[in-house]
């Protein structure tokens, strides 16, 4: 199972370890969450499909809240985070599933 990611001190902010990934934080509340909701609202945009493979992609999935329409996909692996799984509306067995996932839609 996945671990909850972790955050490490450093001068002027923080990094995050998620799966295979060291994220640095600038010392700003900015992480993928933000970026959602940014693109969201500039586009104005009340629908939205995030998939993502890890605790950093929680985030994503949170910005999504309140929409008319979301959906949120998990990219499952055996390291991947267990939260992320329970959190998603639908699960794919890897990456290599998403791209026909979105010729069906």
């Amino acid at each position: 199972m996945g671990r909850a990611p972790t955050a490490v001190p450093r001068r002027g902010g923080l990094a995050r370890v998620g799966r295979k990934v060291l994220e640095v934080l600038p010392p700003l509340d900015v992480h993928k969450g933000t970026a959602v909701r940014q693109l969201l609202g500039e586009r104005n945009l009340r629908r939205a499909l995030y998939a993502g493979d890890d605790t950093t992609d929680l985030d994503g999935f949170r910005a999504l809240d309140g929409l008319d329409l979301s959906v949120r996909i998990a990219v499952v692996s055996e390291e991947g985070p267990a939260e992320l799984r329970e959190a998603a509306d639908l699960t794919l067995g890897g990456p290599e599933e998403v791209p026909d996932l979105l010729r069906r839609l």
